[in-house]
Parts: structure tokens; C-alpha cells; sequence
């Protein structure tokens, strides 16, 4: 039975949908990792549903590309990025002259201008520092994407939420609702709340927040710490002082929207937290391990999806159109996926990985909390599975490092090291420079997805989407969106506080009989849980369904 056709959101509310890095194409590198990709399927989607929905975000001058030394350390090269050729449009007004707005930072009032571009029937707008009459400094704000100190860091969010609401007046528009894709843009609350009050005159400003609060809205997406943004209340009220008597408003009173209780710290998420109407959790576990964390600011669970069309292998696209899909089919469409990843990563690596090897991949950022070590703890006997397997093994990992990120390069290092070493250099491959490109190869052409992380610490972990909608099954701790299926049948759980002894477990005694249970010429039973996998994904864990819920649940627009 054919899916029904997207439903369309035309006729509701507009919405701007504000974040620090989207992932939209294989070229355009403005995103760092999985809160990119996730912004960039919710546009797509957009598109798909007809919503009236627009990205903000930054047009950064910069990427990186990640290179490994001899010694196994990541290096970096910065890679200039010019919108123009990337299919941004310069915004401008009826003359052709650029839009443009001022934004009120410390001493000093710095100019921005933005950029469009169209992404299918939705479209981005990136606000951009580089113009001439900003100092060289200020003109660096908008650079690159998470580069430089806490300092840099500020100056980006007060660009991006109080120059977003003001780029998007300019331009004539008046969103219904203001979106906070992670709590880097909360400033626009106080932006909107601004505007409200100077048409209102008889209001004061915490009236004017608390009727503007409805119109703004939060995901959170990151319960850990080194992923929530947080300053020093000298350093806010240095860089926001201006502003603050611009909008008539102590600044006191904007430290305090921030304040991290029985410190003098200023959180950008405590700010998102409390000026949203309503906010909601990547995943159902996140939304509980929230309530722990903020007991007076229930999230909505709303788990992520993907953007299907995106993500679905060409050769298993018959996967959406049929619940009951051919077992054959199926297992031979995967073999041509398998071997487009197989001649990639001989492309990328040099590597070569037999056609008829069980392919075990890890792929995403490189920080503790997920473990890419896990299958590296007891190497004798993970050197004991591979060579006791029946069929030839190979695991594959990819993660791009932040040039700041010296704990994940460290393991990141140690990988690589091991994947060139005698013991492990035909069964291990790190493939460098993860983006989007490889993460397609991956998802659809490996045999298993594996995912480690200490549970409670993953918010969602929407790689294992993707995977599982191409039939990759699911080797996971019960973290994140995994936490909310049965996979009895159709994967497998690690034990959390044991995960590398659960691993080997695993492998040898599971994965291993099941990959090579051959009573034809194909493995009948592995066929079968990967169309299980698939049509978990497609049923519950699209970017539409996700879309959706925003819709109903997020923007009250029922």
C-alpha cells in the first residue's frame, strides 16, 4: 500500500525557524554535526509539506576539512565559502540595494545583511557580518561556524537572534511563530518583545515579553553540559549594555532571564527555557531525563525524524511503497549499496573490503559520553571474533573533530592508529572528513549500525534513523529514539554498564549466527529484520510525522 501523500501545512501558521548551522547539500559546509543535519531535513521537509516556514541562520565565510597526519592526528583546512556560489541570493530591497541592520553590540552599532536561497518551496535566510563598514573584528563575527573563545561565541548569538528578527522585519515579514532550534538564538526574545512594546506604548517591557513568549518556542536538544552555552553575567552585560538601554530595559533584567541558579553564570538555555511558551525534547527518555534537570519546565517529547527522501537508498526506494516488500529484492538492492560503499571507501582510503564482509559501522561526533572506544577495550578478543568469524569482518568509522575538541580528537587518534596497526589494518577503517556524502554511503551500504552511548546522555541519535529506514539494523544501548522501540526481532540492546563485554557478546553469539544463517542464497531471517527496521522508520520517525507534532504540539496550530 502506497504512503498517503504529505499532509500540506500551507494554510497555517508561518514560521521562522532559528539555528546556528544547517546542513543543506554536500557543498555548503555551515554545519558541524547532527543539530545541522536535523535543521537541514526540517527544511527540506518544509518544502515537502507545503509549510510556510523559513530557516535563519549564519552565512559563515569558513569550513574546515578534516586531513589526518602520519601520526593519526586531525588536521585542519579552512575552506573559503562564498554564498553566491553556493545559490544564496543577496537580500535587497526594490532599488537593488542590500538590506540592511544594525544591531547594538558593547560601544559600537555593527551592520548586517543576509543572504537567501530557496530550498525547495521553503527558504533559508543566513545573516552575514562581512560588510565593510564593521570593523575587521566585527566583521569576523559571522566567520565560521563555533570557532574562537566565549566572546566570539556571544557576539554570534546576539547576531543571530536579535539581527534575525531584525533582518526579517526589514524584509517585511512577521512570522506567527519564532522557532529556537537549540537555545544559541534565545536572544530573539527579547527582540520581538521590543518590536511589540514600541507599537504598543501603554505596555511595559515584561508585558510585552510575556505577550510575545507566546509566539516563541524552544527544542532542546542537549541535557549536556559542554553543549549548553554559558557566560560569565560580566561578559553579557558588557556586550548587551547598549542594547539594553537602547530597548529601555535594565540589563540586570536581561542577566537574570539567563541566570543559572546560585551562580553568575547566564545560560542561553535557561533564557530559551523561560521565555518560550512551550518547549519540547528530541525523544520521550530525553523529555524525562529533562523534568530531572528542570523540574519547573516540562518538554513536550516530540522525537526527531528524517527527511525520508533524502535519506532513502535510490535502489530501496520500493522499501516506502510496499509493506510487504520482495525478501530477495530487497537483499540484492543491498548489495548494491554495500558495493558503492565498498568502492568509496577504497576511493577514500585506499582500503579494500571483500563484497561478502559483515560491515559494522560507527559514525558521529567524536566525545566521550558516546564511546567510540567501547569495541576497542579488550582487543585480543575482539581480534578473537574476527578471526574466528565465518565471514570476513570489517568496521568502519567516521567523525569529523571540532578544531577545539582535543578529548575527541585524542580517541579519535587512537582509531586511527589501531586501523593502521598489523593486528587491525584489514578490518578497521577510519574514513575521513564525515559530512553528508559519506553519512549516505554509510547509512545505506553497511550491514549494521552501531551505537554506544552512556544512556540518558543521547538526546535522540537520528544517524540510527537513517540507517534503519535502508535496513541496516540496530546495535545500540537503549538511549535516545531506540529507548522507544521494541527490538526483539529486529535488533539488538547493549548492556550500559557493561558495553564492551555486551559488544563482543553480541557480535560473536548474535550478529554473527544471524548474518550467516544461509538457507538459500541469501540470510532469509536478517532479510526480514531489515524490513522490520525499515518500516519502523518510515511508520514513526519521519521528518513528516516530525513536522507535523511541531505543528500541533509546538505551535498550537491544531
Amino acid at each position: 500500500m502506497k504512503d498517503m501523500p504529505p499532509k500540506k501545512l500551507s494554510d497555517s501558521v508561518s514560521v521562522a525557524y532559528f539555528c546556528m548551522e544547517f546542513a543543506l547539500d554536500d557543498d555548503y559546509g555551515i554545519y558541524s554535526g547532527g543539530l545541522g543535519v536535523l535543521a537541514g531535513d526540517m527544511l527540506w521537509q518544509a518544502s515537502d509539506s507545503q509549510a510556510r516556514l523559513a530557516g535563519v541562520g549564519l552565512a559563515y565565510a569558513l569550513t574546515y576539512k578534516q586531513k589526518l597526519a602520519e601520526d593519526g592526528k586531525q588536521v585542519e583546512e579552512d575552506i573559503p565559502i562564498d554564498p553566491a556560489k553556493n545559490g544564496l541570493t543577496k537580500i535587497t530591497d526594490d532599488d537593488d540595494n542590500p538590506i540592511e541592520v544594525t544591531v547594538p553590540i558593547q560601544d559600537r552599532q555593527v551592520k548586517i545583511q543576509a543572504w537567501i536561497k530557496k530550498i525547495g518551496q521553503a527558504s533559508i535566510i543566513l545573516l552575514d557580518a562581512n560588510i565593510p563598514d564593521n570593523s575587521t573584528t566585527d566583521q569576523h563575527i559571522t566567520n565560521q561556524l563555533y570557532i574562537g573563545d566565549r566572546e566570539h561565541r556571544l557576539l554570534q548569538e546576539i547576531v543571530l537572534g536579535i539581527g534575525g528578527v531584525r533582518m526579517l522585519r526589514a524584509m517585511g515579514l512577521e512570522p506567527d511563530i519564532y522557532h529556537m532550534n537549540e537555545g544559541h538564538s534565545a536572544f530573539l526574545s527579547l527582540e520581538v518583545a521590543n518590536h511589540y512594546k514600541r507599537h504598543h506604548k501603554d505596555i511595559d517591557f515584561n508585558s510585552a515579553l510575556q505577550k510575545c513568549g507566546q509566539k516563541v518556542v524552544f527544542t532542546n536538544h542537549t541535557l549536556v553540559a559542554a553543549g549548553r552555552d554559558v557566560f560569565s553575567f560580566d561578559l553579557v552585560s558588557t556586550y548587551l549594555f547598549e542594547y539594553a538601554k537602547e530597548i529601555e530595559v535594565p540589563i540586570d533584567q536581561i542577566v537574570k532571564m539567563g541566570k543559572i541558579e546560585d551562580t553568575s553564570l547566564f545560560s542561553m538555555n535557561m533564557m530559551a527555557l523561560r521565555s518560550a511558551c512551550r518547549t519540547n525534547a528530541v525523544s520521550q527518555y530525553h523529555a524525562q531525563k529533562a523534568k530531572e534537570i528542570w523540574t519547573n519546565h516540562p518538554l513536550i517529547p516530540i522525537t526527531n525524524g528524517i527527511h525520508v527522501p533524502r535519506w532513502i537508498s535510490p535502489h530501496k526506494k520500493f522499501l516506502l511503497e510496499n509493506d510487504a516488500p520482495d525478501e530477495k529484492e530487497l537483499w540484492l538492492a543491498h548489495q548494491q549499496d554495500k558495493a558503492e560503499l565498498i568502492e568509496y571507501v577504497k576511493e577514500q582510503t585506499q582500503e579494500t573490503i571483500p563484497q561478502d564482509a559483515l560491515i559494522i559501522s560507527w559514525a558521529r561526533r567524536f566525545v566521550s559520553y558516546k564511546r567510540p572506544l567501547a569495541l576497542f577495550w579488550q582487543l585480543y578478543q575482539l581480534k578473537h571474533i574476527i578471526e574466528s568469524s565465518p565471514v570476513p569482518i570489517h568496521f568502519l568509522f567516521g567523525g569529523k573533530l571540532h578544531p577545539h575538541n582535543e578529548e575527541g580528537k585524542e580517541l579519535m587518534t587512537q582509531i586511527v592508529n589501531l586501523s593502521k596497526s598489523d593486528k587491525f589494518k584489514d578490518n578497521l577503517t577510519f574514513i575521513p572528513n564525515y559530512n553528508l556524502e559519506v553519512a549516505r554511503y554509510l547509512v545505506r551500504g553497511s550491514d549494521v549500525w552501531l551505537n554506544t552511548p552512556i544512556e540518558g546522555y543521547e538526546a535522540c541519535g537520528t544517524s540510527g534513523m537513517k540507517a534503519a529506514l535502508n535496513g541496516v539494523l540496530q546495535c545500540s544501548t537503549n538511549d535516545g529514539w531506540v529507548r522507544e522501540v521494541d527490538w526483539n526481532g529486529t535488533g539488538w540492546i547493549l548492556d550500559t554498564d557493561h558495553i564492551s563485554e555486551s559488544l563482543y557478546e553480541t557480535i560473536e553469539k548474535k550478529i554473527i549466527p544471524l548474518f550467516t544463517d544461509r538457507k538459500s542464497d541469501y540470510p532469509e531471517e536478517w532479510v526480514k529484520w531489515m524490513i522490520k527496521s525499515s518500516q519502523k522508520v518510515k511508520k514513526d520517525y519521519s521528518a513528516e510525522r516530525m513536522i507535523n507534532d511541531y505543528y500541533a504540539q509546538l505551535y498550537g496550530a491544531e
